[in-house]
């Protein structure tokens, strides 16, 4: 029998030949897809009320949609890693890159929001001043859960500062024993994370109303996915703690990251993590569903009604959603993060042609629904006074 290799002993010298086929980049590729899809999920259930005699034959697949869009995030956080890991980017440029797109994201929802949704309303309404609280009484009345979480890169930013405050070495002010302080700030993405959690659950419960300002700063993924990668995270910072236990460097440690032997041992140990919280979420779920209900026919009654079972605290929260973690586990193990692409346009021009066809989606979706909605149909000399109207108002005449 082989002797066992010790984590010490490990690196380029005796490393093995085996590489997962895929790197951060088809991680990206595929997470983006995933972000497309569930795009694409939300028009077919749009589609579904708008003329359900046309669209019936959409619900057979619609779960199995949206349990492939639930992965976009694993997927993008696997490919952050591997980015982190390689420092092909480096904390800095992801904390750039994620941040700045989470503030995008928010400053185009203010202004799409106040400006097009609440003022529309206004000029509708003998005082504007009661725009904005007649959006929200309506939105209120529409929505259960009382909130809109849609940003996926307030996750994405949260998972790379616990990976920053956990791994990174500060070369000034937090140094020798400070370094201790810097760690402790984990623990603000936690609570982030906690406090967009609860304020969900209170939302849902009917104790608190969101504002709409928060809304774009809501975490949008399954709390266990963020458990997920905090314990990714750990694994990580311990792992090299055990390394230079034996008198070795950060820098060798840093070497041993690049082997392939250790991208396989990440690869299994996150599998394993996947496949544990995927199976841990449902059991959770249950016990909240089993918890809101309070008896066997009140809960009866929430899974035979799929708004009902929308709308309970347990999946307003997340928990439930993360199932998907279970099938997302055996493609981590085809994954190696230390696989660098040839091409590095490719990763920029990802999430760009990922937005654009998103737009493309929309676009065409909204084609569609017009199409199926049961809108009553103008005659040819109607149509055309309504747009002889538009063009004289276009060109100014």
């Amino acid at each position: 029998m082989a002797k066992r290799i010790k984590l010490h002993e490990q690196g380029a010298h005796n490393d093995i030949k085996y590489s997962g086929p895929l790197s951060f980049q088809a991680f990206q590729i595929l997470g983006w897809t995933c972000i497309v899809i569930t795009v694409v999920m939300s028009l077919m259930k749009i589609a579904m009320k708008v003329s359900p005699a046309d669209t019936s034959r959409f619900s057979s697949i619609s779960e199995i949609i949206s349990y492939i869009a639930e992965m976009s995030l694993p997927f993008l956080l696997m490919a952050n890693f591997a980015r982190i890991l390689n420092n092909t980017d480096g904390f800095k440029k992801q904390l750039l890159r994620n941040g700045g797109a989470m503030a995008a994201i928010y400053v185009g929802f203010m202004i799409f929001f106040n400006r097009y949704v609440v003022g529309t309303v206004g000029l509708l309404l003998e005082d504007p001043k009661e725009a904005n609280s007649l959006v929200m009484t309506t939105f209120y009345g529409v929505n259960p859960r009382g909130f809109f979480a849609f940003n996926i890169f307030v996750d994405l930013f949260l998972c790379t500062l616990v990976m920053y405050f956990m791994n990174a070495r500060p070369k000034k002010v937090f140094t020798g024993k400070k370094i201790y302080i810097f760690r402790a700030f984990t623990l603000l993405p936690i609570a982030y994370e906690i406090v967009s959690i609860i304020l969900k659950g209170k939302s849902a419960a009917g104790s608190f109303q969101i504002p709409s300002w928060a809304f774009p700063l809501l975490t949008v993924k399954p709390p266990m996915t963020f458990l997920v990668f905090v314990f990714l995270a750990i694994h990580i910072k311990t792992r090299e703690l055990r390394y230079c236990r034996h008198g070795k460097t950060h820098e060798e440690y840093e070497e041993f990251l690049k082997t392939n032997r250790n991208a396989w041992h990440f690869s299994v140990y996150a599998a394993i993590v996947l496949l544990i919280a995927g199976l841990i979420d449902v059991v959770l779920a249950i016990f909240l569903l089993a918890g809101q209900a309070g008896s066997a026919e009140a809960l009866d009654a929430i899974f035979e009604s799929e708004k009902a079972f929308k709308n309970t605290i347990a999946m307003s929260i997340g928990f439930g959603k993360a199932s998907c973690l279970v099938f997302f586990a055996p493609i981590v193990l085809l994954f190696n993060y230390t696989k660098i692409p040839k091409s590095k346009i490719v990763g920029v021009l990802i999430p760009v042609a990922g937005i654009l066809l998103i737009a493309l989606i929309g676009i065409q979706g909204i084609y569609q629904l017009v199409s199926i909605a049961p809108i009553k149909k103008l005659d040819g000399a109607t149509l055309t006074e309504v747009l002889t109207t538009v063009f004289d108002l276009m060109s100014g005449q």
